[in-house]
């Protein structure tokens, strides 16, 4: 359970150590330091919460403290008791499994993946648009490799890239064998134009004071989209589930500062996906004209081309910075919404093509039917089954048969032929 009585000193301790990440070879050891800053020997309790990725299995040691997990905050967390001298610092090493890291055999493997996709699923398709979504799937597999290994000296930081790009790396293992995707218009990679963030800092106290500035960004953005960033680091808080910016910086008193976060305006939906989704429509749409499922097919376009239509008009406006990022993110409710309706649109075709291929299944099986009036003669006249050795032998007695008569046929043929070659010779003239 967690402990209420950790010291104010104890627990800033604490918390500083988080920062106190070394590597040693594929796994981590977490710092912990516990200080007694007071002129007599005092005991504490320590609480500390270890990172969320990790299982009981991933922790390796403990250094001593007890190990437990907490439903509430869904991670593990290290506690006990520690006695400490006057002035007396102690660290205690948990040992705990590298979780975030990508592997090159996880690369390795992606890669593949995305080759298989590109051969089996994009190249049959077109090659030249194939190509196309194949760079791109590499492209952002070497970012976050490339990331990964700028913060190889900082774990830190690399634990927040990682936490960042969990996300990302599985929508690439997602789009890698995805049929959809491979069959996409990659259309033209568009530029999108930035947008700016304000953030203002000041100083009201009349002392030099240190500052530790730390911004959330939107949901939506991610490290590679802060193109200016005014000094600041990028970062990841696993809670949030967010992005922010922090800074540490001196400010003498009264002073104000203004920085202006240069990002990507990400907040708009691709022309050509909503082209894309529209096409899918339209193909299921022709197909199952004069079908069954007719009406129902008309429902769901009528429903898609309204939403794409709703989104296109929301794009062609332009607003402030919240308003854009508002409407974004309704424009891509409704995205979505088109989206699984195209899907339940392609649904409805498979079943229509199965029921097809039943139907025509189910007309072979009534031709086979109807031949076993064969098999209930066969029955009938000789009380046992028309088996194929039986059939065989039937029908060589026919062919015998036929070879016979054809036979008897020929020879009393050419008997009539000679009496008729008998019977024409005239007979010879009396001589006068």
């Amino acid at each position: 359970m967690k402990a209420n009585n950790i010291s104010k000193i104890l627990l800033v301790t604490i918390i500083l150590a988080l920062g106190m990440i070394s590597r040693a070879h594929a796994d981590i050891y977490i710092n912990v330091v516990a200080v007694n800053g007071a002129d007599a020997p005092k005991t504490s309790s320590i609480h500390f919460d270890l990172p969320g990725e990790l299982t009981a299995e991933d922790i390796l040691d403990t250094s001593g403290l007890q190990l437990d997990y907490s439903v509430d905050d869904a991670d593990y967390f290290v506690y006990g008791d520690v006695t400490l001298k006057p002035k007396e610092s102690k660290t205690f090493k948990i040992h705990v499994k590298d979780k975030w890291m990508i592997t090159p055999d996880q690369v390795a493997a992606l890669k593949k993946q995305i080759d298989e996709g590109y051969e089996q699923l994009g190249k049959p398709h077109d090659e030249a648009k194939a190509d196309i979504l194949k760079d791109r799937l590499e492209k952002k597999i070497d970012y976050i490799v490339n990331l990964q290994a700028n913060n190889v000296d900082s774990v830190d930081k690399r634990i927040d890239a990682y936490r960042e790009y969990t996300k990302e790396y599985k929508r690439i293992q997602n789009n890698a064998l995805n049929v959809s995707y491979w069959r996409s218009d990659p259309g033209q990679e568009e530029t999108p134009k930035l947008v700016h963030l304000t953030i203002e800092v000041n100083n009201p106290t009349k002392l030099t004071k240190h500052f530790k500035h730390k911004d959330y960004l939107p949901g939506e953005i991610k490290p590679e989209d802060v193109i200016e960033d005014e000094g600041f680091d990028v970062r990841f808080d696993q809670v949030k589930q967010s992005s922010f910016l922090f800074k540490e910086e001196d400010l003498t008193a009264g002073q104000k500062k203004k920085y202006s976060i240069g990002m990507l305006d990400i907040w708009t939906i691709a022309q050509r996906d909503i082209d894309y989704l529209r096409s899918r429509a339209k193909y299921v749409s022709d197909i199952l004209n004069d079908t069954k499922f007719e009406d129902s097919a008309k429902i769901l376009t009528d429903r898609i081309t309204a939403n794409l239509a709703a989104v296109e008009a929301s794009q062609a406006v332009t607003r402030p910075i919240a308003e854009h990022i508002s409407a974004y993110r309704s424009n891509k409710d409704l995205y979505d919404d088109a989206q699984r309706d195209v899907e339940t649109l392609e649904k409805l075709l498979a079943v229509f093509r199965e029921d097809l291929e039943k139907s025509k299944v189910e007309n072979v099986l009534q031709k086979i039917q109807s031949l076993k009036g064969v098999s209930d003669v066969s029955k009938v006249m000789f009380n046992k089954k028309f088996e194929s050795a039986t059939a065989w032998g039937y029908i060589g007695w026919i062919l015998l048969f036929v070879g016979l008569i054809s036979i008897g046929g020929y020879v009393f043929s050419l008997f009539r032929a000679k009496d008729k070659k008998i019977e024409d010779v005239p007979p010879p003239k009396a001589k006068k």
